[in-house]
């Protein structure tokens, strides 16, 4: 006996009707059940071809097509109307009641097999389709879904790296303080503080560690516990000089021992602004610039290696700043910076230093972000810090 083939059913109100049809496809190894019009009420959803028995009963099989075009289905279930009246004339009355093709019976059964074969074997194919559609759908919810949970985590972890940051700089007399820091994603890799150590002294860093993702943002919280800027010894206490604060701090990133080494760059200052002294060290990051009140913008170049590699010393420098001198401290994303005609990269940040020194710094700062960049698109974290001593 022949299986049932789930791809083919017969809608006729007498089974016997379509006997001599169910045979010749029982012939080429397929049975075909037959469904009354009762039973079949609504086309299948991406369920079987229907064929629907037109031989008695023309207009009949007219209106059980339009109750099968008119409900909705999301697979692709064809309707077929056997008709025994010549079709000429019928065709388009078929295709307007519903029907998606209409075969004569009189057709000889070897065409007629192949014509509802190659209908199956189109079908199937559109299953196939639909099934991987489908499946595709479901893949892209669930993205959505893990890119939905992926952006609520970016944006916890920029909250948090905010919180981080100093939320506002100190307002002294003796020195003005300003800061531009764009991330070029949610989160970044660069990051600075500033904090009064006591009556007369102030310590600041800025630093930028590799990349500008969640990993890289997670280093914050490890330099903002490691920079160590005062010992407390009994009731008194030490500043720690700027060469120190990175030698510990490096000694504590090699401790860790971590399997992918963190690149950190970093310079930290120590500012004393009752007599407007300076101090700084560096460790592989770029070079401080200094704005003079005469005189051209100089780079403040000294040796310095990155954190966390290896042992090693820094260099400390001094420096007292007069009236109207400006101090820059910034992260290579302004390695991309262009200004005029000058080339990429540090040449036009010293040309834009120079056309704008004139601007107070908080200004300054605004300016050199804008112009540097201008409309290109920021690939990498900014981060600039500047200082200057008032002319009173």
């Amino acid at each position: 006996m022949t299986a049932p083939i789930a791809s083919l059913v017969f809608c006729s109100a007498e089974a016997s009707t379509v006997d001599d049809l169910r045979s010749a496809l029982a012939s080429a190894g397929m049975n075909v059940p037959v469904r009354s019009p009762d039973e079949l009420t609504s086309r299948p959803d991406a369920g079987p071809i229907v064929l629907v028995d037109g031989g008695a009963d023309f207009e009949s099989a007219l209106a059980i097509c339009r109750r099968l075009g008119r409900s909705s289905n999301d697979g692709f279930a064809p309707v077929v109307l056997l008709t025994g009246q010549e079709a000429a004339g019928l065709r388009r009355r078929a295709l307007d009641a519903g029907a998606d093709l209409l075969v004569p019976r009189s057709l000889a059964p070897a065409d007629f097999l192949a014509q509802l074969l190659a209908l199956v074997r189109l079908k199937d194919r559109q299953d196939q389709v639909g099934a991987k559609a489908a499946e595709a759908q479901r893949v892209h919810k669930r993205l959505q879904a893990t890119y939905h949970q992926i952006e609520t985590e970016l944006e916890l972890a920029r909250r948090l790296q905010q919180s981080f940051l100093p939320q506002s700089l100190p307002e002294l007399p003796e020195v003005k303080f300003a800061v531009e820091y764009r991330p070029c994603g949610q989160v970044g890799g660069d990051f600075y503080d500033i904090f009064r150590l006591d009556e007369h002294h102030y310590g600041f860093y800025v630093a930028d560690a590799m990349g500008h993702g969640v990993g890289a943002s997670l280093l914050t919280i490890f330099v903002k516990k490691g920079v160590r800027a005062k010992d407390i010894i009994g009731q008194s206490y030490r500043l720690v000089p700027p060469d120190e604060v990175l030698q510990r701090l490096n000694h504590d990133f090699i401790e860790q021992a971590l399997s992918d080494t963190p690149f950190i760059t970093m310079v930290y200052g120590l500012f004393n602004f009752r007599d407007s002294t300076l101090q700084f060290s560096r460790a592989g990051h770029p070079y401080p610039l200094y704005i003079p009140s005469d005189g051209p913008a100089q780079l403040w170049q000294m040796e310095g290696s990155l954190l966390g590699v290896f042992a090693t010393h820094y260099r400390l420098r001094r420096q007292v700043l007069r009236p109207g001198d400006k101090v820059l401290f910034y992260t290579d994303g302004l390695d991309a910076a262009g200004f005029a005609e000058q080339p990429v990269g540090i040449p036009s940040l010293l040309a834009a230093a120079e056309h704008f020194r004139h601007l107070p710094i908080d200004q300054l700062v605004q300016r050199l972000s804008i112009d540097l960049f201008g409309s290109t698109k920021q690939n990498d974290d900014l981060t600039l810090f500047g200082m200057e001593i008032p002319v009173h």
